[in-house]
């Protein structure tokens, strides 16, 4: 996948002129215009994110929306010398603070790299950007990088000191072949979905080797999504020594009227197998309109398959609710009995964004209910399951949880106030898996006194109910629009209440220069140890 990718990056390279193809995968970058894309009757497809260029055309800002001269300046000099054929720029991170529990922590993150865009061809476009960071992380997530052995969607953990080093290298190529298809190939993130989390695929890991077909017809969108993910247990970092599997993905999205989407979805992940057993990639998973169960039964196989539903209703102007429901494996009998059945998992979501509620100019509301059963995304094959280096595709907690979430945020040209919070209810391990850990097999939950594993009375919350509550306040003063780059303040507070043990509160704040070029998810927990 590398060589292909070099391969292709320097045979693209030598051609020359373009449009720009894709948006950072950041809601911070996309906010500007967000309301504008959501407008009934724009025939745009909130749930497919990254988002094209060409879908913010008609909204980009002058020059005079660089709040400093600085700024100003390279901007003059990355983009209109050349007349933004070629637009390029810095990625900086630089914060200090400090943590509060039991004893004082200092903490800190600097962070440097850069992003650049190359118009190649009025059909090829061309993104790199890379950032490396040296970083103590506040408690709860320095916890969590030592027990996956991964900094939170920004790469391997490497320990340093008292705290760690990761990075990040991203690129991609774009081409459109015609007027109703594009093909990205490259290394980064995709994410499905109008919600801050999503049931289907998020961008909440480590980004990975992609190709993405998307067609363009009426008010259809259709992505084919190919990627190659890596499970990392027991490799120490050595890439060489990382396990990888393939997923195929399907997704069908339908702007059914001015307001009304609907959405589906189809995965499959499957093992490459090892020197035994060298699978490779399945041909059987490249036609790209066919639903995966029908070929699963064809060739009597064992991957992990799972099937999707979206929605979204545009309400008024500004209004939009969404909802997402996730199947890997049912039984309607089973879900009629109520007895807890561990084959039933499922995944639902439902939310609301509101973009200036009761006319409160710049202020934007978002509230969320997340639900996923026990054993959710997980597989027998614990390689297979939804997955990749060490995080979960879908829901940053795993399975077997309840969460609620509330974000208002208010913006100006150059002001940004953001609170958010968030209370989840979750279960923990004990000896055998009550479905919290998707790096479990299904095999391990518990046993009778015959020693055959129990097939029901599993329910969130089992075995031992976890209650988290997780708020935090920013304030920030926009230096960089491109990457949403602010000299920001932040304070977050967070209380973790277990059935058993004690309970834990911890305060963090910092200050200095924030980069959101990349969406960070923060609101993180330990689910699972990864050996």
């Amino acid at each position: 996948m590398k060589q292909l990718l070099a391969v292709v990056l320097s045979g693209v390279a030598a051609l020359a002129h373009a449009q720009p193809a894709w948006m950072p995968l950041s809601r911070e970058v996309e906010a500007f215009h967000l309301r504008e894309l959501m407008a009934p009757g724009y025939n745009h497809h909130t749930a497919l994110r990254p988002y094209r260029r060409d879908a913010f055309a008609v909204f980009q800002r002058p020059d005079s929306a660089y709040p400093t001269a600085v700024w100003q300046a390279l901007d003059r000099w990355a983009g209109v010398r050349n007349g933004r054929k070629v637009r390029w720029g810095p990625l900086a991170d630089l914060a200090m603070g400090g943590a509060l529990d039991s004893t004082f922590n200092p903490l800190h993150r600097a962070g440097a790299g850069f992003w650049l865009d190359a118009d190649l061809h009025p059909k090829w476009s061309l993104h790199v950007d890379a950032q490396g960071w040296d970083q103590r992380f506040a408690p709860h997530l320095d916890t969590l990088a030592r027990a996956i052995q991964v900094a939170p969607g920004e790469g391997y953990a490497w320990v340093a000191g008292n705290g760690f080093r990761h990075a990040e290298v991203q690129g991609h190529v774009s081409w459109d072949p015609g007027r109703y298809f594009n093909i990205t190939a490259g290394r980064g993130r995709n994410f499905l979905g109008d919600g801050h989390r999503s049931m289907v695929l998020s961008d909440e890991t480590y980004a990975y080797p992609f190709l993405r077909i998307t067609t363009r017809v009426w008010r259809v969108r259709y992505v084919n999504l190919f990627a190659s993910l890596s499970d990392i247990r027991g490799a120490g970092g050595v890439q060489s020594d990382f396990r990888r599997k393939y997923t195929s993905m399907h997704y069908l999205s339908w702007n059914a009227t001015k307001r009304l989407n609907v959405s589906l979805f189809e995965s499959i992940v499957w093992n490459r197998g090892d020197s035994l057993y060298p699978r490779g990639f399945d041909i059987n998973y490249l036609n790209p309109i066919i639903f995966f169960r029908p070929v699963e039964f064809a060739v009597g196989s064992p991957d992990n398959a799972m099937l999707g539903l979206t929605a979204s209703y545009k309400v008024g102007k500004g209004v939009l609710v969404y909802g997402q429901l996730m199947l890997d494996e049912f039984l309607a009998n089973e879900i009629r009995q109520g007895k807890g059945w561990y084959g039933n998992k499922q995944s639902g979501q439902l939310g609301v964004l509101a973009h200036e509620p009761f006319g409160a100019e710049g202020v934007v509301v978002r509230g969320e209910f997340n639900v996923v059963r026990p054993f959710m995304y997980t597989h027998s094959d614990v390689v297979q399951n939804y997955s990749h280096f060490g995080q979960p595709l879908a829901h940053p907690y795993g399975s077997n949880l309840r969460e609620a979430i509330l974000h208002v945020d208010r913006r100006t040209d150059r002001w940004h106030f953001g609170l958010r919070g968030s209370m989840a209810w979750m279960g923990s391990d004990t000896v055998g898996s009550h479905g919290n850990s998707i790096f479990r097999p299904e095999s391990e939950r518990p046993r009778d006194a015959n020693g055959v594993p129990i097939n029901r009375g599993y329910s969130i919350g089992d075995a031992s109910p976890v209650k988290l509550f997780h708020a935090q306040a920013r304030l920030g003063y926009l230096l960089d629009p491109s990457t949403a780059t602010r000299l920001e303040v932040s304070y977050l507070f967070r209380h973790r209440d277990p059935a058993r043990g004690a309970a834990y509160t911890l305060h963090v704040v910092q200050v200095g220069v924030v980069c959101h070029f990349r969406q960070r998810y923060v609101e993180q927990d330990v689910r699972y140890v990864l050996q």
